[in-house]
């Protein structure tokens, strides 16, 4: 197998098309296409097929494909390395993220890894906790950055604890329960959710019981963040917070804390790398970059809590 049959097999299945393909390599298409009938010759078996939405991997191209991007994309993490030694500031850098990390100070470190590094394609994907396993495994993945109320285990890579976040009940500021202290008044409240397992269910149903009260009946998982920010916005659900959202981002003051007896699991930040993975510069510097950013966070925490002790004091 040669590494241009391989780069031709991932570029037809990112995009669907010779042609597609073609372009995204800077080849024509006989080229693609001579590149596919060799590897097929040499593998002895269809690689691809057509159907009416466009060229997919049969069930042996779709086994070679996992080896192929995890191939291609190592090749191109030393090719950047090597352009890197040479003073170049290009290259590529893959980075996932589960849905509520995006808050985790990510903007921030972009910004400041911008700076250094104006030219890197970056691209951000948005992942389940199972996705983001498969493509740390593959390689696909320079970094990932994943928050839980728990470590998920150090089956998914290297694991590192970056940040721990206070969570906080939150309502809509002009709400009907915004004024709410008890659970009693909330147990006819929408509780929602992003928690893909049922982790989060369980731990309202004990917070309840715990009370002495019945578990509320609506409870609504949402996956999407872009739907979840909508149903709170237009909704008086109750739902779980990093109190540093909902102080320091714009979207944060549509809503307000309440002042329950219980409080949800803090939240941890978690930086994932692949295992035995050697992390090119530009991944280096992102990491530099969220370290920076999250030790200034620790700096005002400590200072916050330092003034709220004194205070009470």
């Amino acid at each position: 197998m040669k590494i241009h049959q391989l780069r031709a097999l991932v570029e037809i299945a990112a995009t669907g098309t010779l042609n597609g393909a073609a372009r995204r390599l800077h080849v024509t298409q006989p080229a693609i296409t001579k590149a596919l009938r060799e590897l097929e010759d040499e593998c002895g078996v269809r690689l691809l097929e057509r159907n009416p939405w466009g060229v997919v991997p049969t069930a042996e191209g779709a086994a070679l494909l996992q080896r192929a991007r995890t191939v291609v994309r190592e090749l191109e993490r030393a090719e950047e390395d090597l352009a890197h030694l040479k003073g170049r500031r290009d290259g590529k850098l893959v980075i996932g993220v589960t849905p509520i990390a995006g808050t985790g100070g990510l903007a921030d470190a972009f910004v400041a890894f911008r700076r250094h590094w104006p030219l890197v394609t970056i691209e951000f994907r948005e992942l389940g906790i199972n996705q983001l396993r498969e493509q740390l495994r593959n390689r696909t993945l320079d970094l990932a950055f994943a928050a839980f109320p728990a470590n998920p285990g150090d089956d998914i890579g290297t694991v590192k604890e970056l940040f721990e976040y206070d969570s906080v009940f939150i309502t809509r500021a002009n709400g009907v329960f915004a004024q709410a202290t008890t659970l009693t008044e909330l147990q006819q409240a929408e509780w929602i959710h992003t928690d893909v397992t049922d982790l989060y269910p369980n731990m309202l149903r004990a917070m309840f019981e715990r009370a002495a009260l019945e578990p509320p009946r609506r409870v609504t998982r949402c996956t999407s963040y872009a739907l979840f920010y909508g149903l709170t916005l237009l909704s008086d659900a109750v739902f779980a917070w990093t109190r540093h959202s909902l102080e320091e981002t714009e979207l944060g003051r549509s809503f307000v804390e309440l002042a329950l007896p219980d409080r949800p699991p803090p939240l941890r930040l978690y930086l994932f790398s692949p295992p035995e993975a050697q992390l090119t510069r530009a991944a280096e510097s992102f990491v530099d970059c969220i370290d920076r950013v999250l030790t200034e966070r620790r700096e005002v925490a400590s200072t916050r809590h330092s003034r709220e002790a004194s205070t009470r004091g």
